[in-house]
């Protein structure tokens, strides 16, 4: 059975694109909750939008905007017309860390700023208060590569992670290892994990740990994005270095 680890990203907007911000200004300064009409006509409202030059290369999309603006004043109240939150939604999403991954059973997940985005098709409607999600999967155990099994060991003292053997596989990055960790041990999904190699990966592993100073004994970080090789003749390797058959890992 193939493992599959599941991530998402969550795209916010702390600003509307520059014609929206406009638009929701000009409906805001006409705006009457007395008056019968609390906004002009919508041909009015059209009119002045097309002398404003941030509005005219967008007049296809300005009035399904208004109208949608329109409604959501008239469900939700004169909030909608503000054009920067009250809150700061990236924090709100980032406090909530934890209840997500376990509510929507994830291994992963990221909080990204939509205009820093390569993909601006993807994430051109998000909008403050109006965030985007990203799904991805991908295979954990992939059958058609080479593999050889480490052991984990996490090397702080009093905590309830404990030693576990997991299958490394040729060409992982320390990120895939990361996912297969948290998704051997569940307690690990909502937490901060860095892996460590040992100098040396003989001598190293068969060192006591110091209960105080447990990043003794020469440990190197692997950083996210390394690739581990598999050779048959020397077994797993991160760059020209030798990882042996035990790693220690940090949760934070």
């Amino acid at each position: 059975r193939v493992a599959i680890t599941a991530g998402m990203t969550i795209f916010v907007a702390k600003d509307y694109p520059k014609w929206q911000e406009v638009t929701l200004n000009h409906l805001k300064s006409n705006y009457n909750p007395s008056a019968d009409l609390p906004f002009p006509e919508n041909q009015v409202i059209l009119q002045q939008l097309k002398t404003m030059a941030e509005v005219k290369p967008m007049l296809k999309k300005v009035m399904p905007f208004v109208a949608f603006v329109k409604s959501q004043v008239k469900e939700k109240g004169p909030s909608v017309l503000e054009s920067h939150l009250s809150f700061i939604e990236s924090e709100v999403f980032e406090q909530n860390r934890g209840y997500i991954l376990r509510s929507l059973d994830l291994d992963s997940l990221d909080i990204c700023e939509a205009s820093s985005y390569h993909d601006q098709k993807l994430v051109g409607d998000v909008c403050p208060g109006k965030p985007m999600c990203k799904f991805e999967k991908r295979e954990l155990d992939p059958v058609d590569k080479p593999s050889a099994q480490v052991t984990f060991v996490n090397i702080q003292p009093c905590t309830p992670f404990f030693k576990q053997s997991l299958n490394i596989y040729d060409t992982d990055t320390i990120e895939d290892i990361i996912a297969r960790l948290k998704r051997a041990d569940r307690k690990l999904k909502a937490k901060q994990v860095e892996v460590y190699r040992y100098v040396d990966p003989v001598k190293g592993p068969r060192q006591l740990l110091a209960f105080d100073q447990p990043m003794m004994w020469n440990k190197r970080k692997l950083e996210k994005l390394e690739k581990i090789e598999y050779c048959q003749s020397s077994g797993l390797k991160s760059g020209q270095n030798l990882i042996g058959d035990t790693l220690c890992y940090v949760v934070s």
